[in-house]
């Protein structure tokens, strides 16, 4: 894959002869050229996969290392090039003050610019593997997902009601997935400018902070992330920002309630996919239970969740529906799992008056108990899946034997054998690619390490009086003081009159691996 740069020059000739030179090589690409400093901030913005960023020193009128402090604190991620008349000690260390990660002359030529630019571009994808790795097996939050059968349902007032449930001692978040008719920021009262589809051009730099800025505080402790007001950019929405989505959530909060509405896309299914655990909304009447009997049905058809893993929700249940939980369970072909009774008229006006946060219903308290199961045994599932609640409770339905259908009983058997063969399979990946993992983040780190001593290699020959062996022997000497312990006695230097190399051989962590982590640095001497 080509190694995308930006350049940030106003000098004409400046971008033809850097073009030219690009072009000439085979794994660097002139992704973007900008003109000043506000260019470079508002292409960064807008085109995700920049891999490096060469400044002029001569941008914005001279303030080209000023431009390359303020691009490297804004994109910590993004290596930092700075294009300078001629290159010395001092402007490699006015380079270093400004957060640059390697010069460039004007007169260095092909091969020195290539070598030092994918060194800069291996340095920003380690930094954003390693980011990466954490977000997605730091904290190891949990993920509830909550789908309506049909619309009309209430699967986002229940979705409301669970996350408030659950808060306490834990954060607690609630994500309206529900992008084109998502409407829990009016329900919880809450007027927002910015919106969950914000984060798709940013989704490969998610972060807390930026989780943080999207979000709001809304009533009883939880952090909301509201659908966009204009329907149509739920099309902006890619499964792949979903996917970021639900890692960052995990990294970031104890619990994330995601309401994703009853529309299917490839954002809704990752969502359903990668959550924990799957509630299915219907209420108490025909079309929306064989609405709920279709959706798992093609669930399971699209391989987006196993029906045995979808806890169907009958909600806005009375003793005056003629539809109660053993009719439900026959024409779903599944057992309801949990009930929500009807709210009644105070729940009514709540819904009204934007105060459901704060109004007390059988509804809020069934919510609860929903929330007190989910919480109760790290949700806690029955042998053949479905949630079950330690006792009786009004308002919560505990599943029993009667209600199993005929697809429910022929599924126990398949699923634990299942289990028993695949959990040691499961368990051997899991340990094989983590033990990967460790293996690259110590070749990563050995990388810098080569590079640093590489560098204090190459300015010591640099301003030595002549390349003699005394000059080799300090120069070794330094590149070898820059590193310790045993990454020491596994560095290897070589000292050339043009440039040094540190060759350091990455601890073995996967048997019969064996990594190197290789970096140059060229010499450059002062005229004198």
């Amino acid at each position: 894959m080509a190694i995308e740069i930006l350049l940030a020059t106003a000098s004409e000739r400046t971008r033809q002869r850097v073009g030219h030179m690009l072009a000439e090589a085979e794994n660097l690409r002139l992704a973007h050229v900008a003109a000043d400093g506000d260019g470079v901030e508002d292409t960064l913005a807008r085109i995700s996969g920049i891999d490096v960023v060469l400044v002029d020193e001569g941008l914005d009128g001279g303030r080209g290392h000023a431009v390359a402090r303020a691009v490297g604190a804004s994109n910590p991620l993004v290596g930092v090039v700075l294009l300078v008349e001629s290159a010395g000690p001092e402007q490699f260390a006015a380079a270093m003050e400004s957060g640059a990660r390697s010069v460039i002359s004007e007169s260095s030529s092909l091969p020195e610019i290539v070598a030092r630019l994918e060194a800069v571009a291996q340095w920003s994808a380690a930094a954003r593997t390693a980011v990466s790795s954490e977000l997605s097996g730091g904290r190891g939050g949990r993920v509830v997902a909550v789908a309506g059968a049909k619309g009309g349902v209430g699967a986002s007032t229940v979705a409301l009601l669970v996350a408030q449930g659950l808060t306490g001692a834990r954060t607690v978040s609630v994500i309206d997935f529900d992008l084109q008719s998502g409407d829990l920021a009016a329900y919880a009262g809450v007027h927002t400018r910015r919106s969950v589809v914000d984060l798709v051009d940013i989704a490969s730099e998610m972060s807390g902070r930026v989780l943080r800025e999207t979000s709001y505080d809304i009533e009883g402790g939880l952090r909301l992330l509201p659908a966009p007001n204009e329907g149509e950019r739920a099309e902006e929405m890619t499964a792949e920002a979903a996917r970021a989505l639900v890692n960052a959530l995990r990294y970031q909060f104890d619990v994330s309630v995601i309401d994703v509405g009853s529309r299917l896309d490839d954002a809704t299914a990752l969502v359903l996919e990668y959550a924990d655990v799957a509630l299915l909304v219907a209420t108490p009447d025909l079309p929306a239970l064989r609405a709920a009997r279709r959706s798992i049905a093609m669930w399971e058809r699209l391989a987006v969740r196993n029906p045995s893993e979808v806890d169907v929700v009958l909600n806005r249940r009375s003793n005056r529906s003629e539809v109660q939980e053993s009719l439900a369970n026959r024409i779903v072909d599944a057992p309801v799992s949990l009930v929500i009774p009807d709210g009644g008229s105070v729940f009514e006006s709540a819904m009204n008056t934007a105060s459901i946060l704060s109004a007390s219903t059988p509804a809020h308290a069934a919510a609860a108990k929903v929330a007190a199961l989910l919480e109760r045994g790290t949700v806690e599932r029955g042998s053949e899946g479905e949630l079950v609640a330690a006792g009786p409770a009004d308002g919560v339905a505990a599943p029993t034997e009667k209600r199993r259908g005929r697809r429910g009983r022929g599924r126990k058997g398949s699923d634990s054998g299942q289990s028993v063969v695949e959990l040691p399979v499961a368990f051997g990946i899991g340990l094989l690619l983590f033990l990967v993992a460790a293996q690259c983040l110590g070749w990563g780190a050995g990388f810098l390490l080569a590079r640093n001593a590489a560098q204090e290699g190459a300015r010591t020959i640099g301003i030595a009086e002549a390349y003699d062996q005394a000059s080799v022997d300090a120069a070794r000497a330094d590149a070898l003081g820059e590193l310790s312990g045993p990454w020491r006695s596994r560095a290897s230097v070589s000292v050339g009159p043009d440039q040094v190399q540190v060759a350091i051989t990455t601890p073995t962590i996967v048997p019969g691996l064996r990594l190197v982590s290789d970096a140059t640095a060229a010499v450059f001497r002062e005229p004198r």
